[in-house]
């Protein structure tokens, strides 16, 4: 007896062993949708077709991937050591500026400084910041 097995529109001739194998397989697939279906599950794999990935349709596109969110964590954990190496008076600075987002104006207001003394203090700090990450990284 002569086995084959379809492999796309041909049909390849096969061993008897490579033929139960197969079908084993085939069958075991067949068992699975059967029940997929008489249970109501449905697969997204389903709606894959050449120019689309059913998964895509129901993804969330403000969700982060994986790896973005692991990349961010890195550089979270690098600028917090970088932060540590600023003075007290540096990093409240930089606190007001982009966390309570008040103006060099503001600031100096309420700490009676000057704006350019603010600037340059500012300046100094980005200059620190940068420098740390050339040199670490």
């Amino acid at each position: 007896m002569d086995y084959y097995i379809k492999v796309g529109d041909r049909k390849v001739a096969v061993s008897e062993a490579v033929f139960k194998v197969y079908m084993r397989g085939e069958r075991k697939e067949r068992y699975f949708r059967e029940g997929d279906a008489a249970h109501g599950v449905f697969s997204y794999d389903a709606l894959d077709n050449g120019d689309l990935v059913g998964g895509d349709l129901f993804a969330d596109p403000q969700q982060r991937s994986t790896e973005t969110e692991a990349v961010l964590r890195v550089l979270r954990g690098q600028l917090a050591e970088a932060l540590e190496t600023l003075t007290e008076p540096e990093r409240r600075l930089l606190l007001r500026l982009y966390v309570y987002e008040e103006s060099l104006r503001q600031i100096a207001g309420s700490e009676h400084v000057a704006v350019s003394t603010l600037q340059y203090r500012h300046e100094k700090i980005l200059k620190k910041l940068k420098r740390y990450f050339e040199h670490t990284f």
